[in-house]
């Protein structure tokens, strides 16, 4: 499963890669993930802007401007690539563990920009995506979930309290 330092990394390659772009066209090559994505799953996400990406513990949230939120887990071998359509090596793994080239199998996702797509690419299926439709669902999903590690509410005090 890929460590909070790895999810940080892809956390961050996102932002630099595919925040405020407009999502033209999701293809989902497999919906069988470890939840099986609903059929509205490619309706509520094309046509949408990514106006931020951000994390909550290994969770990557693709906050989107319809003010709904696209959440996914990379469960234990899943991995996202970028793919520019215009370079010659245009494929790259936004971790830093695993090969930069686009394995040929298990590639169950693609959301298409105007010149990069993002591939989710899981062998195992452990990973999913998720869609809320407001942040209010959102933080009820994740309210039992504790302070992140980084954050200052993760502190001795909290610590204290849990023990």
């Amino acid at each position: 499963m890929p460590e909070l330092p790895e999810v940080e990394i892809v956390k961050k390659s996102l932002i630099k890669k595919i925040k405020s772009r407009k999502i033209k066209q999701v293809i989902v090559r497999n919906n069988k993930l470890r939840f099986k994505l609903k059929k509205s799953f490619k309706n509520k996400l094309e046509g949408n802007k990514i106006s931020n990406v951000s994390r909550i513990s290994k969770y990557i949230v693709l906050e989107l401007n319809s003010k709904s939120y696209c959440v996914f887990h990379l469960g234990m071998s899943g991995t996202i690539h970028l793919i520019y359509k215009k370079k010659l090596n245009n494929i790259t793994n936004t971790s830093f563990y695993n090969s930069p080239f686009l394995p040929k199998k298990h590639n169950h996702l693609e959301f298409v920009f105007d010149n990069i797509k993002m591939i989710y690419n899981d062998p195992r299926r452990f990973g999913f995506f998720k869609i809320f439709n407001n942040q209010k669902d959102l933080k009820n999903y994740f309210s039992k979930y504790g302070p992140e590690a980084t954050s200052n509410k993760f502190n001795f005090k909290y610590l204290e309290s849990k023990l």
